[in-house]
Protein backbone atom coordinates (compact mmCIF):
# COMPACT_ATOMS: atom_id res chain seq x y z
CA UNK A 1 0.00 0.00 0.00
CA UNK A 2 1.59 3.25 -0.72
CA UNK A 3 3.12 5.15 2.38
CA UNK A 4 0.03 8.08 1.56
CA UNK A 5 -2.80 5.91 1.69
CA UNK A 6 -1.11 3.81 5.17
CA UNK A 7 -2.63 6.72 7.80
CA UNK A 8 -4.88 9.09 6.44
CA UNK A 9 -6.48 11.67 8.86
CA UNK A 10 -9.92 10.79 10.23
CA UNK A 11 -11.12 14.24 10.08
CA UNK A 12 -9.90 14.54 5.94
CA UNK A 13 -11.81 11.31 5.37
CA UNK A 14 -14.87 12.86 7.10
CA UNK A 15 -14.64 16.07 5.35
CA UNK A 16 -13.82 14.43 1.86
CA UNK A 17 -16.83 11.76 2.35
CA UNK A 18 -20.00 14.56 3.38
CA UNK A 19 -18.23 17.55 0.84
CA UNK A 20 -21.03 16.92 -1.90
CA UNK A 21 -23.82 17.07 1.32
CA UNK A 22 -21.74 19.88 2.92
CA UNK A 23 -21.77 21.76 -0.39
CA UNK A 24 -25.46 20.91 -1.36
CA UNK A 25 -26.34 22.58 2.28
CA UNK A 26 -24.30 25.91 1.76
CA UNK A 27 -26.17 25.76 -1.73
CA UNK A 28 -23.00 26.06 -3.93
CA UNK A 29 -21.84 24.77 -7.05
CA UNK A 30 -18.98 22.50 -7.46
CA UNK A 31 -17.81 25.40 -9.81
CA UNK A 32 -18.63 27.86 -6.94
CA UNK A 33 -16.71 26.10 -4.32
CA UNK A 34 -13.92 25.50 -6.70
CA UNK A 35 -13.22 28.84 -7.23
CA UNK A 36 -13.28 29.79 -4.03
CA UNK A 37 -10.36 27.47 -3.19
CA UNK A 38 -8.89 27.97 -6.49
CA UNK A 39 -9.13 24.12 -7.80
CA UNK A 40 -11.73 23.22 -10.95
CA UNK A 41 -14.98 21.84 -10.79
CA UNK A 42 -13.74 18.65 -12.01
CA UNK A 43 -11.17 18.65 -8.95
CA UNK A 44 -14.10 19.32 -6.79
CA UNK A 45 -15.88 15.95 -8.92
CA UNK A 46 -12.85 13.83 -8.44
CA UNK A 47 -12.25 14.57 -4.23
CA UNK A 48 -16.29 13.82 -3.72
CA UNK A 49 -16.63 10.89 -6.17
CA UNK A 50 -13.51 9.41 -4.47
CA UNK A 51 -13.29 5.27 -3.72
CA UNK A 52 -11.20 5.95 -0.86
CA UNK A 53 -8.06 4.79 -3.02
CA UNK A 54 -7.53 7.71 -5.83
CA UNK A 55 -8.14 11.09 -5.22
CA UNK A 56 -7.74 11.70 -1.64
CA UNK A 57 -7.89 14.89 -0.19
CA UNK A 58 -4.96 16.46 0.86
CA UNK A 59 -4.14 18.72 4.20
CA UNK A 60 -3.56 21.50 1.94
CA UNK A 61 -7.23 21.12 0.44
CA UNK A 62 -8.96 20.07 3.75
CA UNK A 63 -7.30 23.59 4.86
CA UNK A 64 -8.77 25.66 2.50
CA UNK A 65 -11.95 24.16 2.38
CA UNK A 66 -12.13 24.21 5.98
CA UNK A 67 -11.58 28.03 6.23
CA UNK A 68 -14.45 28.42 3.08
CA UNK A 69 -16.46 26.52 5.55
CA UNK A 70 -16.06 28.36 8.76
CA UNK A 71 -15.96 32.01 6.63
CA UNK A 72 -19.48 30.55 5.12
CA UNK A 73 -20.31 29.78 8.43
CA UNK A 74 -19.09 33.64 9.73
CA UNK A 75 -20.07 35.91 7.14
CA UNK A 76 -23.86 33.83 6.61
CA UNK A 77 -25.02 32.72 9.83
CA UNK A 78 -25.67 29.41 8.12
CA UNK A 79 -27.51 27.42 11.37
CA UNK A 80 -27.80 23.93 8.97
CA UNK A 81 -24.23 24.74 7.57
CA UNK A 82 -22.82 25.12 11.38
CA UNK A 83 -24.59 22.20 12.66
CA UNK A 84 -23.61 20.02 10.16
CA UNK A 85 -19.96 20.30 10.60
CA UNK A 86 -20.25 20.76 14.20
CA UNK A 87 -21.88 17.25 14.13
CA UNK A 88 -19.06 15.96 11.88
CA UNK A 89 -16.36 17.32 13.53
CA UNK A 90 -16.79 18.33 17.04
CA UNK A 91 -17.56 15.08 18.40
CA UNK A 92 -15.25 13.08 16.38
CA UNK A 93 -13.48 10.43 18.19
CA UNK A 94 -10.03 9.87 16.86
CA UNK A 95 -9.51 6.61 15.09
CA UNK A 96 -6.27 4.28 15.80
CA UNK A 97 -6.76 2.12 13.03
CA UNK A 98 -7.42 3.23 9.11
CA UNK A 99 -10.63 3.46 8.16
CA UNK A 100 -12.22 3.81 4.37
CA UNK A 101 -13.95 6.34 2.74
CA UNK A 102 -16.74 5.26 2.82
CA UNK A 103 -16.64 4.30 7.02
CA UNK A 104 -17.06 8.63 6.42
CA UNK A 105 -20.40 8.77 4.91
CA UNK A 106 -22.68 9.75 6.89
CA UNK A 107 -26.65 9.57 6.11
CA UNK A 108 -27.93 11.90 8.55
CA UNK A 109 -25.60 14.51 6.63
CA UNK A 110 -26.99 13.28 3.17
CA UNK A 111 -30.69 13.61 4.54
CA UNK A 112 -30.22 17.53 5.72
CA UNK A 113 -28.55 18.02 2.29
CA UNK A 114 -30.91 17.06 0.03
CA UNK A 115 -34.00 18.70 2.28
CA UNK A 116 -31.69 21.58 1.96
CA UNK A 117 -31.10 21.67 -1.78
CA UNK A 118 -34.57 20.19 -2.34
CA UNK A 119 -35.86 23.89 -0.69
CA UNK A 120 -33.41 26.04 -2.63
CA UNK A 121 -34.54 24.30 -5.80
CA UNK A 122 -38.14 24.97 -4.29
CA UNK A 123 -37.47 28.73 -3.80
CA UNK A 124 -35.93 28.83 -7.12
CA UNK A 125 -39.35 27.84 -8.82
CA UNK A 126 -41.59 30.17 -6.53
CA UNK A 127 -39.66 33.54 -6.33
CA UNK A 128 -38.16 34.85 -9.20
CA UNK A 129 -38.07 37.95 -8.21
CA UNK A 130 -35.55 37.39 -5.00
CA UNK A 131 -32.07 37.69 -4.92
CA UNK A 132 -29.95 35.06 -4.76
CA UNK A 133 -28.95 36.07 -1.65
CA UNK A 134 -32.78 36.18 -0.73
CA UNK A 135 -33.39 32.79 -2.20
CA UNK A 136 -30.72 31.33 0.10
CA UNK A 137 -31.97 32.78 3.14
CA UNK A 138 -35.38 31.50 2.03
CA UNK A 139 -34.00 27.80 1.96
CA UNK A 140 -32.82 27.85 5.07
CA UNK A 141 -35.22 29.03 6.96
CA UNK A 142 -37.50 26.60 5.51
CA UNK A 143 -35.13 23.62 6.74
CA UNK A 144 -34.02 25.07 10.17
CA UNK A 145 -36.89 22.61 11.71
CA UNK A 146 -35.47 20.09 10.61
CA UNK A 147 -31.75 20.17 11.91
CA UNK A 148 -32.82 18.98 15.50
CA UNK A 149 -34.99 16.27 14.52
CA UNK A 150 -32.29 15.17 11.97
CA UNK A 151 -28.85 15.93 13.84
CA UNK A 152 -30.15 15.98 17.18
CA UNK A 153 -30.02 18.99 19.78
CA UNK A 154 -28.53 21.90 18.13
CA UNK A 155 -24.97 23.66 19.46
CA UNK A 156 -25.16 27.28 19.20
CA UNK A 157 -21.22 27.12 19.62
CA UNK A 158 -19.20 26.36 16.39
CA UNK A 159 -15.49 25.37 17.13
CA UNK A 160 -13.67 26.83 13.86
CA UNK A 161 -10.75 25.16 12.35
CA UNK A 162 -7.46 24.42 14.09
CA UNK A 163 -4.15 23.43 12.03
CA UNK A 164 -3.11 21.72 15.53
CA UNK A 165 -5.98 19.72 16.17
CA UNK A 166 -7.22 18.91 12.86
CA UNK A 167 -3.86 18.18 11.09
CA UNK A 168 -0.88 17.70 13.14
CA UNK A 169 -1.02 14.44 14.91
Amino acid sequence: MPRRLEKVNPKILALQANLASIRFIANWTAEELGTKIGVTKQTISNIENSNGKANLMNATQYIALRAVIDNEIIKTDNPILRETMNYLFNNMKKEKELMKLRDFKDDKVTQLAKASKASYIAENKTKGQLSELEKRAYAILTVIPLIQSILGPINTIYKTFSFVEDISD
